[in-house]
C-alpha cells in the first residue's frame, strides 16, 4: 500500500515549477522581441540597399572579395541595362510627346481656320445683305419719289381743270395748259432737291399759301358770290311772278345759270381726262 505525500509539499513544488515556467517564458517571450526587432532592422537596410543599387562593402564582409565584385559588376550591368531601357523609353515617350503637340498644333490649325472662313463667310453674307437691302430701299425710295410725282402731277392737272371749270363758269379767260411730266422728264438739266421732292417746299407743307390757292379761293368765294345772287333772283322772279299776269312774266323771263352753262362752247362741256 503506497503512502501518500503530503499534499501540502506537492502544492509546493507545483506552485515552483509554475513560476520557473512563467519566468522561463518571459525570458523567452524578450529574445524573440529582439530578434524580431533585429530582423526588422536588417529587412530595412536590406531595401534601402536594394533601393540605392549599391551594396556597401562593410556589410558584406562574410563574403571573398572575388564574389563580392562579381556581385557588384553583375548589379552594374542590371543598372546600366536598366538605365539604357528607361532612356529608350523617354526617346519614345519625347516621341510621343512631339507627335501629340503636332496634332494637337493641326487640330488648332484647322479650327483657326474653319473659324476664320466662318467669319469671313459671315461677313460676307452681312455685306451681301446689307448691300441687297441698301438696293431695296433705294428702289423702293425711287418707287415712292415716282408714285409722289404722279400724284403730284395729277393733282396739278385736277386743280388746273378746276380752275379752268371756275374760269369757263366765271366768263373770265382760260389759263394756258401747264408743261406735262414728259415735257419736264425730257429735259436735260440736272434737278434740285425742291424739284425732285416736291412735298419738301414751303407750298407742299403750306399749300394755303401758294398763289394757286390764293386764286382758288377767290373763285370758290365768287362761286359762292355767284349762287347767292342766283338765289335771290330766283325768288325776286318768284315774287314777281305771283304779282304780275303771265304775259310779264313770259316777257321778264331771265336764264338761269344751268340754261347759261349749256349754252356754252362744246369744248367746255367735255367730261374731264385726268
Amino acid at each position: 500500500m503506497t503512502i501518500l505525500e503530503n499534499p501540502e509539499d506537492s502544492l509546493a513544488k507545483l506552485w515552483a515549477l509554475i513560476q520557473e515556467l512563467s519566468d522561463q517564458l518571459n525570458q523567452n517571450r524578450d529574445v524573440s522581441a529582439s530578434i524580431y526587432q533585429q530582423a526588422g532592422g536588417i529587412k530595412k537596410t536590406q531595401a534601402i540597399h536594394a533601393q540605392t543599387g549599391f551594396v556597401l562593402r562593410r556589410f558584406n564582409l562574410d563574403k571573398p572579395k572575388e564574389l563580392y565584385d562579381a556581385e557588384l559588376e553583375r548589379m552594374n550591368a542590371s543598372m546600366t541595362a536598366e538605365n539604357i531601357a528607361l532612356q529608350h523609353d523617354n526617346k519614345q515617350l519625347n516621341a510621343l510627346i512631339r507627335e501629340y503637340e503636332q496634332t494637337l498644333e493641326t487640330l488648332m490649325n484647322t479650327f483657326r481656320n474653319r473659324a476664320k472662313d466662318v467669319q469671313e463667310r459671315e461677313l460676307a453674307l452681312s455685306r451681301e445683305y446689307e448691300s441687297q437691302l441698301l438696293a431695296r430701299q433705294e428702289e423702293c425710295d425711287t418707287e415712292d419719289l415716282n408714285s409722289s410725282t404722279v400724284v403730284y402731277t395729277s393733282l396739278m392737272r385736277i386743280s388746273h381743270v378746276l380752275r379752268q371749270l371756275l374760269r369757263a363758269h366765271g366768263g373770265e379767260p382760260l389759263e394756258p395748259d401747264p408743261p406735262t411730266l414728259e415735257t419736264e422728264a425730257g429735259q436735260s438739266r440736272q434737278l434740285s432737291v425742291e424739284e425732285r421732292e416736291p412735298w419738301t417746299t414751303l407750298a407742299a407743307r403750306e399749300p394755303w399759301t401758294s398763289l394757286d390757292a390764293t386764286g382758288a379761293d377767290y373763285a370758290m368765294e365768287r362761286e359762292i358770290e355767284l349762287s347767292r345772287l342766283e338765289k335771290e333772283n330766283e325768288e325776286l322772279r318768284q315774287m314777281l311772278s305771283s304779282t304780275l299776269p303771265p304775259q310779264a312774266n313770259g316777257s321778264h323771263h331771265t336764264p338761269s345759270r344751268r340754261q347759261v352753262g349749256q349754252q356754252q362752247p362744246s369744248h367746255l362741256r367735255q367730261p374731264l381726262e385726268m
